[in-house]
């Protein structure tokens, strides 16, 4: 009997038609975020795949000095991911090959309603909009508020002749003349040398290339004239490599052009002396002011069998969670001391960014002079010569002029490749 009942239960079973489970979709994201970092968007995908049934999110991460030539090798292999995080100067050799999709209309305009003129143009490439705007770094000056008090000096410079003039009040030399205290310092990686120098070009209402990204501007006054002055506080002794801008916690640089994310590493160092040390300022300049800021951006691959759900995805994390809340994205950049061009999550991560540091950085971001990193053809390459022909010239091997004349020849032939 028993067996008649269970033989007849699974003939009324197998009379039941089946009903086919819907097909996932899986949208695969590239980045460099390490575990910790991404724990904040790990939880928002979970959200999203529970709010959106047959969405499977995969987060793939990449390795910052890899990540140009792991998305190359992918796409070349005919396996690349749906989502990148791309720094803005990736993206013209990913657009030469065709491998960027551009946003659909209503990303287009979700991003120019919601995110500084600045921002938006790290995303910009050849006048088109490529992605949503995520973590953004700008550069300021960064002072020792206790050196300058030991010095007598009551404010910032305003002017690049008061920085000089301060800087040189600041220095402190040992009986060799090697530098004990640097009125102003600068460092060793490319990043610093080039940031620097873009950030005080614009600052002084100048270009480093033209609208079209062909040519340089490097020979022009403006140009010589920001490099001259960084050679002459080497010159005087005011700057040297010996005391670097990473030393800054350490008390012996009265003045450096940093970038906000230099935030976490000095309070870090400098615990509670933090407040009571560390100012920021606008960069000091003879012109209408400014400085540089780079950006990384959402895209999607142009290859994507998901792009729609894709920008959907995006679209989402980038949106507030709720009323006055910060979007997803911001919830992660805000863990790590990061700063977004969106301006709905600047108002809602009002409380990390009160503090006087972040407000003049927060202040510049928003400013008409705050201008992107050029986004140029092999941009790395072209960051690498002029890096070398700055430190010719601080060195004394060349003039300024000499050593902006060789990075504009050098650097024109790379950009002439550009398709």
């Amino acid at each position: 009997m028993v067996r008649t009942g269970v033989l007849a239960a699974f003939a009324c079973a197998a009379s039941i038609p089946t009903v086919a489970a819907p097909p996932v979709t899986t949208i695969r994201i590239a980045a460099h975020y390490n575990s910790q970092q991404i724990r904040p968007l790990q939880a928002c995908f979970r959200q999203y795949e529970a709010q959106h049934p047959g969405i499977r999110i995969d987060y793939q991460q990449v390795s910052y000095q890899d990540f140009f030539q792991t998305v190359m090798v992918a796409r070349a292999g005919k396996s690349p991911v749906d989502i990148y995080n791309l720094y803005s100067i990736w993206a013209p050799q990913l657009i030469g090959t065709h491998a960027l999709d551009a946003p659909p209309a209503d990303i287009d305009r979700f991003v120019r309603a919601n995110y500084t003129p600045a921002t938006i143009g790290a995303a910009t490439i050849s006048g088109r909009l490529w992605g949503i705007p995520t973590g953004v770094s700008i550069y300021q000056l960064v002072y020792n508020k206790k050196l300058f008090a030991a010095a007598g000096l009551s404010a910032p410079p305003r002017t690049p002749a008061e920085m000089t003039a301060m800087a040189a009040a600041i220095t402190k030399k040992n009986r060799q003349g090697n530098i004990l205290t640097a009125g102003y310092a600068t460092d060793l990686s490319g990043a610093m040398i080039t940031h620097a120098f873009y950030a005080e070009l614009y600052a002084a209402g100048a270009r480093p290339y033209t609208a079209d990204m062909r040519h340089t501007n490097l020979r022009s006054p403006a140009a010589v004239a920001v490099l001259t002055r960084q050679v002459d506080l080497f010159k005087r002794g005011i700057s040297s490599y010996s005391v670097q801008s990473v030393d800054f916690a350490g008390g012996s640089v009265g003045m450096a052009i940093m970038a906000n994310w230099m935030k976490d590493t000095l309070q870090a160092s400098l615990g509670p002396r933090f407040s009571e040390t560390v100012g920021v300022a606008p960069i000091p300049s003879d012109g209408p002011g400014g400085t540089m800021l780079y950006a990384f951006f959402w895209g999607v691959d142009a290859a994507s069998t998901h792009k729609r759900a894709s920008w959907d995805l995006l679209r989402w994390l980038n949106s507030p969670r709720a009323n006055g809340a910060m979007s997803c994205t911001a919830t992660m950049l805000s863990g790590m001391g990061d700063l977004t061009g969106n301006r709905t999550d600047m108002a809602a991560m009002r409380a990390a960014i009160a503090d006087p540091f972040s407000q003049q950085f927060v202040k510049a971001l928003d400013s008409p002079g705050a201008v992107s990193q050029p986004n140029l053809w092999h941009a790395d390459e072209v960051d690498r010569q002029l890096k070398f022909e700055i430190q010719q010239a601080l060195s004394g091997r060349l003039t300024p002029a000499a050593a902006l004349a060789a990075a504009d020849q050098d650097i024109t032939a790379i950009l002439a490749e550009q398709p």
